[in-house]
């Protein structure tokens, strides 16, 4: 294992994949002059292109490069633009291996960097996943470190439909070891505790890992277990539902409002758990149900203290 920070390990997926994929091609805007510029070089405008700003024929030229068997990372410069090539993604994208009835693929991955806590308000660090969720044959992720954000990518790109990769900027210099291998889109237990199981994705997943290091140092000995998703979309029900019945408890955290997001369909999922596996009804922490401001966003997202103050309460209620 080797160790990176998150915003390298996703440029080193990318590069690693550029590599071995040589139908591979990324499209976006002042790639080859700026934020691909030693990609271009290396591999020419070929296959790393700049295009105008117009998100919905991206997404468009990549379903048609799709569909003569190339492969094409879009890069989306906000997570919320994604509403503007919307119709592009679920009309064209996410139904193309259904309408050919499995003959064409469609491995396009969409990163869509989350602008957490930079002072761009409403318009910039909206999530969204909430206006794809119920898209079938769409994979979403959520890496919530840099071995997941690194193995995600390159496992979004062997899939036969899309991905939509939701990287949160707000984690982007949160270091760790990259995995030897690729666990194929499971969720991955991070920290081990057998009391209250915490599942989370993104910067929530990294805000869990820091409730139960604190928990930790608190005396919580080995109490707290940490569910960190990877792929959002689908889910991997066999770890979460192995992971819930270990400890009997479970809390929920992301940072969209409570009835949006994957909270509530991870919640929906524990009811197949057989009676009596859950001392208590698994419990929500979300963010507020409204757009958050310029000036801070942390009043309105779940923080660590709230973490930690939640679990203590379920533990020991």
């Amino acid at each position: 294992m080797s160790t990176t920070s998150y915003r390298d390990a996703v440029g080193k997926a990318l590069q690693d994949s550029m590599r071995d994929e040589r139908r591979l091609i990324v499209m976006g805007q002042n790639l080859t002059g700026h934020a691909q510029k030693q990609l271009a070089e290396r591999y020419g405008t070929e296959r790393v292109r700049d295009l105008p700003i117009s998100e919905s024929a991206m997404v468009g030229m990549a379903v048609g490069a799709a569909m003569k068997g190339m492969k094409v990372v879009v890069m989306i410069a906000y997570a919320d633009i994604a509403s503007v090539c919307h119709m592009a993604i679920v009309q064209s994208a996410a139904k193309l291996h259904y309408l050919s009835n499995g003959r064409l693929n469609c491995p396009v991955v969409i990163r869509l960097p989350i602008a957490r806590f930079r002072g761009h308000g409403p318009e910039g660090n909206e999530v969204g996943v909430s206006w794809f969720y119920n898209v079938p044959d769409l994979n979403i992720a959520m890496p919530g470190s840099p071995s997941e954000a690194y193995w995600n990518f390159r496992e979004a790109l062997q899939r036969p439909t899309p991905t939509l990769f939701f990287e949160d900027r707000s984690i982007h210099t949160r270091s760790g070891e990259l995995a030897g291998g690729n666990p194929s889109g499971k969720a991955q237990i991070t920290r081990f505790g057998d009391r209250l199981t915490i599942i989370g994705a993104g910067r929530a997943a990294a805000l869990a890992e820091d409730a139960a290091d604190a928990l930790q140092n608190q005396g919580y000995r080995d109490a707290v277990q940490v569910v960190s998703l990877g792929f959002i979309k689908p889910l991997d029900k066999e770890t979460l539902l192995k992971a819930a019945s270990k400890t009997a408890r479970v809390l929920i955290v992301q940072d969209e409002p409570p009835w949006g997001g994957y909270a509530p369909v991870v919640r929906c999922l524990l009811d197949d758990l057989p009676n009596g596996s859950l001392t208590a009804g698994p419990r929500i922490l979300a963010g507020v149900d409204q757009y958050l401001p310029f000036w801070d966003e942390r009043p309105f997202l779940p923080s660590l203290q709230d973490l930690i103050d939640a679990a203590e309460e379920m533990m020991v209620g």
